[in-house]
């Protein structure tokens, strides 16, 4: 689906909110500048999230509460499949998790969760492709 602008963009989440549930990871895959911490600042809105979401990319992963409901949001572009996962996964289990750059770290997310592929291409400055998969 494209979108031609940041106002389309709950076209995209309307799609992935009902399956935004425990044990749970949506991977967003996009280069540099695509839209993967807009795209979850909106979701995160979306889900009632009152916080300021912020990219965890020096932090590597933050943290929200909304309702009965955790969710990580983790940046691994600074991670390579060598790094100590164990941390991070442990708090992945019964959380809504999502992640940016899932490639750089060696988890096989389908053995331990319902998966949501979304990619993120540019198209033009503001015009996104994206693509969303239900594992």
């Amino acid at each position: 689906m494209i979108i031609n602008s940041i106002d389309e963009i709950d076209q995209i989440i309307n799609n992935v909110l009902p399956y935004c549930n425990k044990n749970t990871a949506i991977l967003l895959d996009g280069d540099l500048g695509a839209g993967k911490t807009t795209f979850t600042k909106y979701l995160l809105k979306k889900l009632g999230v009152k916080q300021i979401v912020n990219s965890p990319t020096f932090v590597i992963m933050n943290q929200y509460q909304c309702k009965d409901l955790t969710i990580n949001h983790v940046d691994a572009y600074r991670l390579n499949k060598n790094e100590e996962v164990e941390m991070y996964l442990e708090q992945f289990f019964d959380a809504l998790n999502i992640i940016e750059w899932s490639n750089n770290l060696d988890i096989n997310y389908e053995q331990h969760f319902k998966i949501i592929k979304i990619s993120i291409k540019i198209i033009k400055e503001d015009i996104r492709e994206f693509k969303v998969e239900v594992v």
